[in-house]
């Protein structure tokens, strides 16, 4: 009887690891994501305003230097996503880029895998309209 209920319970225990692995791997998801690397504060104010562009990029790396955190601008999603690994994204503060890695659309997270720079930013207070 000893035997069966540890079988069981080591049974149980890894449909329970599994099932929380297949959770986190939904949620998670690798994709290739387009969009301006900004600061929190410029970023969401801008946002709030329904505007989900490029922010100036001298005032979003100063705003970095000063503690903020670094978001990712999506224009398509019309969302903004905190960066989990700020190191990989400083040296791009206020470009146009593509990040691979893993984004989680709940928590509104990317986790960069690989960085590439697609247009480097200015600073100007209009943006035409980038052509894909």
């Amino acid at each position: 009887m000893r035997i069966f209920a540890r079988r069981f319970l080591l049974a149980l225990v890894l449909v329970l690891a599994v099932g929380g692995l297949a959770q986190q791997t939904a949620r998670q998801s690798e994709t290739a994501i387009r969009g301006w690397l900004s600061d929190e504060g410029c970023a969401r104010g801008r946002a709030e305003s329904g505007t989900f562009t490029a922010t100036n990029p001298q005032c979003a790396k100063d705003c970095v230097a000063k503690g903020k955190k670094i978001v990712l601008i999506d224009p398509d999603r019309k969302m903004i996503f905190e960066i989990a690994n700020q190191s990989l994204a400083k040296k791009n503060i206020g470009d146009y880029v593509e990040i691979a890695g893993q984004m989680d659309l709940q928590a509104k997270t990317v986790r960069i895998a690989s960085l590439r720079m697609l247009t480097r930013g200015n600073a100007s207070c209009e943006r035409p309209k980038l052509s894909n």
